[in-house]
């Protein structure tokens, strides 16, 4: 039977792994980490119910270990299959255990999915502008200009309207990443904060919410957005 991967761990945990999504968790040692997982025959199914199961479990779980990588829900792997996922690969996963070691996540968004009209407007303008005039996007002079590029595509720019968080957060704050909006999913801004800091960043946060009340934050999360696609 196949194993259900939750997450993987630098420590077995401080208490009983408990439970899974309808059975126990086991705990395997392999490649530098600790991978709790459940026997399954099939993948759970994508439902509200399933998802927040797994959910629970890495929580629980983060709260018993200094360190988690959740991994994504519905990765259904045969022991062997496992193992070979996970050779060789202990720098990269001590890395990440580095990174995100007693911190939590918070996840900014947008209240209802709202976007600054001026910007949108701004984005629709430049886009007919474009066409109208045939405007083609300059090539790149050169390799060093091309990686630059290709570096901003591919982390790009949180838009105006998280601004406020730049001033107010970033002291406290080891690491921020921007997900842009995506089928299903809207854009958003993860912080990774110190759990000794938590205290002071949702002071902070409060601040910034009240005066601008667009803004909403969650948290604080096991680090979902911070752990590398290791399976």
């Amino acid at each position: 039977m196949a194993w259900y991967v939750f997450a993987l761990v630098d420590a077995i945990p401080s208490r009983s792994a408990g439970k899974g999504l309808t059975g126990p968790l086991s705990i395997r040692r392999l490649a530098g980490a600790f991978v709790v997982v459940e026997r399954r025959a099939d993948v759970p199914p994508v439902a509200f119910g399933s998802l927040k199961k797994h959910q629970d479990v890495v929580v629980r779980l983060a709260r018993e270990v200094p360190a988690i990588l959740p991994v994504r829900f519905g990765t259904l792997l045969e022991p062997e299959h496992l193992e070979e996922a996970l050779q060789e690969r202990d720098a990269e996963i001590a890395e990440a255990f580095d990174l995100v070691r007693d911190r939590v996540q918070f996840t900014w968004r947008l209240r209802g999915g709202a976007r600054s009209r001026v910007g949108l407007a701004a984005v629709a303008l430049a886009k007919a502008e474009d066409r109208a005039s045939g405007a083609k996007r300059d090539l790149p002079k050169s390799g060093a200009e091309y990686l630059r590029r290709a570096a901003r595509a591919a982390s790009p720019a949180p838009p105006a309207a998280f601004r406020a968080l730049r001033s107010g957060l970033a002291p406290l704050t080891v690491q921020q990443r921007y997900q842009p909006a995506a089928r299903g999913i809207p854009e958003a801004i993860y912080h990774l904060v110190e759990k000794t800091r938590v205290d002071r960043y949702v002071a902070a946060a409060d601040a910034i919410s009240t005066k601008s009340p667009l803004l909403a934050v969650t948290g604080p999360f096991p680090p979902f957005a911070f752990a590398p696609a290791i399976l």
